[in-house]
């Protein structure tokens, strides 16, 4: 399994890729739960959908930098953030490899195949939250797990 590197303003964190990839289908899923979300937010939604779930052999690239221009689409995914931080931590401290196929709709196949500690999957979403907020301490910059 490979690792990405998720980028915001100059800074960064590395994650494995299955992480990164169960994190933006979480958010994605938040999307879909949207009424009626702005056009932008359906063009990010696209995005983060091939990312999490094609093998493209260059990682997975949520690309921060492009979907959160500005601190209103920032706030925004922030928000989305939260719904699907929820979701992660009502699972409990294992995610069942039934639970991690459902939220993958089976398309990432052959990452799971077995149950999952939760910690890592609330780690990934930590960072990225911090990512956003732009307060990544100076020993998270460059973390990677």
């Amino acid at each position: 399994m490979g690792s990405s590197t998720v980028t915001y303003r100059n800074q960064k964190f590395d994650a494995a890729d299955a992480t990164l990839e169960i994190w933006l289908l979480l958010l994605i899923d938040a999307i879909d739960a949207m009424p009626v979300p702005p056009a932008w937010l359906g063009e990010v939604r696209e995005e983060w959908y091939l990312h999490a779930t094609q093998a493209f052999g260059f990682g997975v690239v949520p690309g921060l930098d492009w979907a959160a221009p500005d601190n209103e689409r920032r706030d925004v995914i922030l928000d989305l953030c939260g719904t699907a931080i929820q979701r992660l931590q009502n699972w409990g401290p294992l995610m069942t490899r039934e639970e991690l196929d459902h939220i993958t709709r089976e398309n990432v196949g052959g990452y799971f195949t077995g149950d999952l500690d939760a910690k890592i999957f609330i780690k990934c979403a930590d960072y990225f939250i911090k990512l956003l907020h732009q307060s990544l301490k100076p020993d998270e910059l460059d973390a990677r797990f």
